[in-house]
């Protein structure tokens, strides 16, 4: 006697129905039905998004960040015809957004829009609830972001090599500004003074327009500034910039030479904003997930709002960008170790 009762009912069924079911010809219908059971699940899955998708952002809108995702959300809109809606927790250095998403079902339901703090912090917060590398599966990584070595219009300082020589002649003697304790412009600089062995006296301010705007006043004499926030102040020659951080020159700064070419060789520090879901999320979604963004913002009306961003449109998929993660997190935690940096 058969003892599996879901099987029982279906053959009770077949024989109410006036069905002779052989041992073989059972066993057939038995395999057949499960076979027909795939395309049933493969159909629900094919099925998402069936209800709106939430892109949590972990800082204010307004910013680049939130400018992205907003971009993102609308192509994602557009491709499936479900509202993808962006949902702003800001706080804690984008903290508070890492920590929803890491703990959210891997769906495709919840996902996160951040940037270069998710792999920062783990080496200036004690205790997180996350882990960037093992609860976040990277869908696309969006665009760099490098950061310009910027100095008052009225600096004797017009080069990479007088900025080193200066500051090698006056250990101590030359402060840099940045937005905050161990902000990615702070640790840029940190990266640079530890690889090209200078002493440089830090000094934070809450937010990076108070920071450019000493530095246009003269009150310290150098800083790293992303290039969206140095470019206006370049345009209007109120600054000098020396070098950008990125591995590559800048199309929007073309003649401004990198830092590793104008004189520290291997350097690169670059902000980044990116795409990723919650660890449990499935591979084969993550992928549906990234080819739509791609194809959305490959757009040609798309790449030129980006570009007048003054960002790098990226677009590295999920094995790059986990690539990526995994080299920033060590490195990151090497030179807030080195520096000593700490939270405000």
């Amino acid at each position: 006697m058969d003892t599996n009762p879901h099987r029982r009912r279906c053959l009770q069924h077949f024989g109410q129905a006036g069905l002779t079911l052989t041992a073989a010809s059972r066993g057939r219908w038995l395999a057949g039905g499960m076979v027909g059971l795939a395309p049933l699940a493969a159909g629900a899955q094919a099925a998402w998004p069936d209800k709106p998708i939430r892109i949590v952002v972990g800082f204010a809108p307004g910013g680049a960040t939130d400018a992205l995702a907003r971009l993102v959300a609308q192509q994602l809109s557009d491709a499936w015809g479900q509202p993808a809606v962006v949902e702003n927790r800001p706080g804690a250095s984008g903290n508070i957004a890492h920590e929803q998403v890491a703990r959210a079902a891997g769906d495709g339901y919840t996902l996160l829009f951040t940037s270069a703090p998710l792999a920062i912090n783990p080496s200036l917060y004690p205790k997180l609830g996350y882990d960037p590398l093992r609860d976040f599966r990277p869908i696309t990584l969006v665009a760099t972001v490098p950061s310009v070595l910027l100095v008052p219009a009225a600096s004797p300082i017009r080069t990479l090599s007088d900025f080193l020589a200066r500051a090698r002649a006056r250990p101590g003697g030359m402060t840099y500004g940045s937005a905050g304790n161990g902000t990615p412009q702070h640790l840029a600089m940190e990266l640079l003074k530890s690889m090209a062995k200078l002493h440089l006296v830090h000094i934070p301010y809450k937010g990076g327009a108070p920071a450019i705007a000493d530095l246009i006043g003269g009150q310290t004499d150098a800083m790293f500034a992303a290039t969206p926030e140095a470019a206006p102040h370049l345009a209007a020659g109120r600054l000098r910039a020396l070098a950008i951080s990125s591995p590559r020159r800048s199309p929007a700064l073309p003649d401004i030479p990198t830092v590793a070419e104008a004189g520290v060789p291997g350097f690169q520090a670059i902000g980044w904003q990116g795409f990723l879901a919650p660890g449990g999320t499935p591979p084969e979604l993550v992928e549906k997930l990234h080819q739509a963004t791609l194809a959305g913002l490959s757009k040609p009306e798309v790449r030129k709002r980006i570009d007048a961003m003054g960002i790098v449109f990226d677009a590295r998929g999920p094995a790059p960008f986990a690539d990526f993660l995994a080299q920033e997190v060590p490195k990151w935690a090497a030179v807030v170790k080195a520096s000593g940096a700490r939270l405000d």
